[in-house]
Order: structure tokens, then sequence, then C-alpha cells
């Protein structure tokens, strides 16, 4: 396969700039993509994942400005490609170069890659969370935080996020595609494995237990930067997503969200329904061990000792009415997550 067989181009030619006629730089875009070639159903299936097209963060736009049809504007159009879309990639931004919106640059030359770098591609793009996380980068800011164990054991993205996923999980969000993994697709039969399990795992998300501090973000302004930095917390509340995941408390996590988010897209007027919708929702951190804050007691004492007594306040574990108080303008849509103040213990539901 010559470079004309992807890239378009004349061959032969007499100069550079009839060789260059027609040229595409990347022939891998879309449904139309020269991949398609070879590939058709990979790139038929594609084309309509969260990858290609990020439905979640399309259906939050149509949810938090209340308009179903903002994709005829072209003005949020171009804001939604500029800061949001131009985040993801053409199969040759995972397969041979960098995603342009990290600059772009092959890895290996022009050679095929079959898996994409986890480095170069995976978390050039899912860095700030999951890719700091993953490895562990937090350390700086948190004594004793460590890399993520399945990242130890020199596990990679697609140890868990296998080709099927990532080219064809779609729905309204992650969490409702079926081909999201699952931590119980590799750890089976450990209900029962002690006490805390038997206890809590028909209540409680793996990341309650297992996971470390993860980025919370405060506020956000699309094309214009963070208005308040982020920061590493923890928050348990009450399941937002029953119909996808059977747990009763899970943890969530603040996202970039403030009311005038999309005003550098021309959008004058603040989101109709941002109180409508809760910005405290699920995650799942990708920063696991066995023995985190919640699972390491003080000498003498059981893990329930730290999570039930963990305080009613702002740098408590649990999603309290406090943490509401410092998101004023949200509190409506976050109310049914929040967890009551006090020991688990006294809940009376």
């Amino acid at each position: 396969m010559g470079c004309v067989f992807c890239h378009g181009g004349v061959e032969p030619a007499e100069d550079k700039y009839d060789a260059h006629d027609g040229v595409s730089v990347d022939p891998s875009v879309g449904t139309e993509a020269v991949c398609a070639q070879c590939h058709p159903e990979i790139v038929a299936t594609y084309a309509t994942s969260f990858h290609a097209l990020l439905l979640g963060e399309r259906t939050m736009i149509a949810t938090r400005s209340g308009n179903e049809d903002w994709e005829s504007d072209p003005a949020m159009m171009a804001g939604f490609e500029a800061s949001c879309n131009g985040c993801h990639a053409s199969c040759g931004q995972c397969h041979i170069s960098r995603p342009d919106s990290v600059d772009g640059g092959f890895i290996d030359g022009h050679a095929f890659d079959k898996t994409p770098s986890m480095i170069n591609q995976c978390t050039a793009c899912h860095g700030s969370r999951v890719g700091e996380e993953f490895r562990g980068t937090h350390r700086d800011e948190i004594d004793g935080y460590q890399a993520d164990v399945h990242y130890l054991a020199s596990m990679r993205c697609e140890a868990c996020h296998g080709a099927e996923e990532i080219h064809g999980a779609t729905g309204e969000h992650r969490y409702a595609s079926e081909l999201m993994p699952r931590c119980e697709d590799c750890h089976k039969d450990i209900a029962t494995a002690n006490s805390y399990h038997s206890s809590h795992m028909d209540s409680f998300s793996c990341q309650v237990c297992h996971a470390q501090d993860y980025k919370q973000c405060a506020s956000c302004h699309a094309g214009v930067g963070l208005d308040d930095p982020s920061e590493l917390g923890f928050k348990i509340g009450r399941n937002p997503l029953p119909e996808y995941r059977e747990y009763a408390f899970v943890t969530l996590r603040h996202i970039p969200i403030v009311p005038d988010t999309y005003a550098p897209w021309g959008v004058k007027e603040d989101l109709a329904h941002y109180d409508q919708v809760p910005s405290f929702k699920y995650t799942s951190p990708h920063n696991i061990q066995r023995w985190t804050a919640r699972t390491t007691p003080e000498d003498g004492e059981t893990c329930a000792d730290n999570c039930h007594d963990s305080p009613s306040t702002a740098d408590g574990w649990f999603l309290r009415q406090v943490d509401l108080d410092r998101f004023s303008d949200e509190a409506t849509a976050n109310q049914p997550y929040v967890v009551p103040d006090g020991n688990p213990l006294t809940w009376e539901d």
C-alpha cells in the first residue's frame, strides 16, 4: 500500500505541488474514512460511538440548556467542536499518531499500532482525571498516594477497555453501555470473601472502599479555562443511576459546570435547566488500592470507625448538606443524592 492509497494525491507527478494535489492530511476521519475500505464494520460501528460523537456530552448540553435542537446553532456547534469534540480522534489519531488535540505527531514513524499507546493516545486525552489517578501522579499533593494496583501490575487501558467497547460503546451516557467493564468481570466470587464484603457489596460500589482521593472541579468556563482550580477529594452519595448500577451508595465527582459555561460559544443566556441536572455525577476513579483511608483503620479500630465517623463537614467523605451549601445554585438537582448528617447507623432510611 503506497501513500496515495490512503492520502490521495497524484502519482507519478513532475513536482511536489502536482504530487500533493488533493491530498488528505487525515484520511481516517468520519464514515467515509479510507480505513473503511479494509475495515468497514469497525468504521461503521465507530462512527456512532461515544468516542466519535461524545454522545454523553451532547445529551447533557441539550438537557442543561433545554434546547434539543442546539446542534442546529452554528455558534454552539463551533464551540462544541473546538472545546469538546476537538479532543476526540480519528482512527489514525489512535493507531498512528498522537491526537491533534494534544499537538499530534507520529509515535513510531508511520507504523500502524493495533493497540493504542496508553501514554501517547489514551491518557493523552483522558489525562487530567484518569491518567493522573491511574499512574498515581498526585503523590506530590497527598502523602502516600499510590498508582492504581492494576497499573502497578503492568495492566494498561486495554486490559479492561477492549476494542469492542472503544469502537462500539453507545448510549445516552457511558454507564448505559453494556460494553463498559465492571470490577466483577474479573473479581468473581468475592461477595463473601470477608465480613466487609458480606455486609456491603450489595450496597456499595467497589470504589467506595477501594478508591483513593480523586479530582473534584469547582467551576469551569468553556474556552476560557477553570475559574477555580480543581482539588482532590472523596465523596460518597446515593446512586444517581440505579437503573444501570444496583448499588445504593457510590463515589460521586463534582464536574466542571457553571451557569454561563457556554458563554464563550455565543450563548448569552445562562443554562435554562442548570439547577435541574446534578453536578455530582456517578464516577469510577481509576486509583484503586486494597488498603485505603476507608479500609485501613487505626490501631484497635475497624473500618467502620473510619467511615461511620466521617465528619459531617465539607472535608468528610459523604455528600452532605454542607457540600450543597458550597454550590448553592446546584442544590436542587443534587439534593436526592445527599445523605443525612451523622453516623450512618443513625440514618432512618
